[in-house]
């Protein structure tokens, strides 16, 4: 189904267009003042493990791609990984796909006002918005054009809310490209270009490294009818990886056999 969402304002690309910081406010006063039970969001499908917080104590130093020979693939793949959950800024613009056609796009990035810590966008395929936030010292946040009814906080979340409302989103599918890629091969060299972010991230360029194989694939979703964040394993995945040459990854592409996959399209601030 070709994608018909509506365009994002120009003046703040895909951003809701009630001030976020006075949803917020409200929101929370009227959880605390009233006790109304928000909205919660469930996984109903338990075969994803819980997601592990990374513990900053026990990250080595990050390698320099140059001490890294990307014929190495594993190792290029770690170090890609490594890099862009260090990165002090990063954004993605990504699609879905279902049975071969588009299902969605979005973008997320990690937060660029006080408190904000996550923001992410997507526009389903009948032009439904989803937003979801993680907020500092408060938690979890969604609101969408169906299936719910104002901006919710989820406590406390599913997996699949903590997963799609946080940074954890950007950064899971190159961690289980590192826990379960098989068959990985370094295939050359090759010069890609990143269009222009649905965030409005610029257009750039990048002389990159790319690896093929397959790995256990999750892809995030939502369901109108429930209201809920849904999560789908996706085993035995092909994938394409592009890694540029200071090691950070640009572009994750993987499609099962049935036509579902994601394009994934990486911004990360190079130190």
């Amino acid at each position: 189904m070709p994608f018909s969402g509506p365009e994002p304002a120009e003046d703040d690309p895909g951003r809701p267009n009630w001030p976020l910081a006075l949803i917020v406010v409200l929101t929370c006063l009227a959880v605390i003042a009233s006790g109304w039970i928000v909205a919660r969001l469930t996984l109903e499908d338990d075969t994803v493990a819980p997601l592990a917080e990374p513990s900053e104590q026990a990250r080595p130093p990050r390698e320099r791609s140059g001490s890294v020979d990307p014929d190495d693939a594993e190792a290029f793949l770690a170090l890609a990984a490594r890099g862009l959950r260090d990165a002090p800024s990063l954004s993605v613009s990504y699609t879905q796909r279902e049975e071969g056609e588009e299902a969605g796009r979005g973008w997320a990035r990690r937060g660029v006002e006080a408190d904000v810590v996550f923001e992410h966008h997507f526009t389903t395929a009948e032009g439904v918005e989803v937003y979801r936030y993680e907020l500092d010292d408060t938690g979890h946040l969604m609101t969408a054009e169906r299936g719910m009814t104002g901006m919710s906080l989820l406590n406390p979340p599913s997996e699949a809310d903590r997963r799609l409302c946080s940074i954890e989103f950007a950064l899971s599918p190159l961690d289980d490209l590192v826990d379960s890629a098989s068959d990985l091969v370094w295939e050359g060299r090759e010069e890609i270009t990143l269009p222009e972010g649905l965030d409005g991230s610029p257009e750039g360029s990048y002389t990159t490294y790319r690896y093929t194989g397959d790995f256990t694939a999750v892809m995030g979703g939502y369901e109108e009818e429930s209201g809920h964040n849904t999560l789908t394993v996706l085993p035995k995945t092909e994938f394409n990886l592009w890694i540029d040459e200071e090691g950070y990854p640009r572009r994750l592409e993987y499609d099962t056999e049935e036509g579902f996959g994601e394009t994934y399209d990486y911004r990360p601030t190079v130190d």
